[in-house]
């Protein structure tokens, strides 16, 4: 199984310690089977002159 995260940072090893607690679902890692998702969320750190990374 492939999955997909969108961030404005490489992740080499999911980390749930540091995650924001004012998401939708929690505290948590989230991940998605759909590449597209992932690349969407990425463009929110873009318009905000960050890097997005898959």
């Amino acid at each position: 199984m492939i999955i997909f995260h969108g961030s404005d940072r490489e992740i080499v090893r999911p980390d749930i310690l540091h995650s924001r607690r004012e998401v939708d679902f929690g505290v948590g890692f989230y991940t998605t089977l759909i590449e597209e998702q992932a690349k969407n969320w990425c463009r929110k750190f873009i318009r905000k002159g960050k890097q997005g990374f898959v």
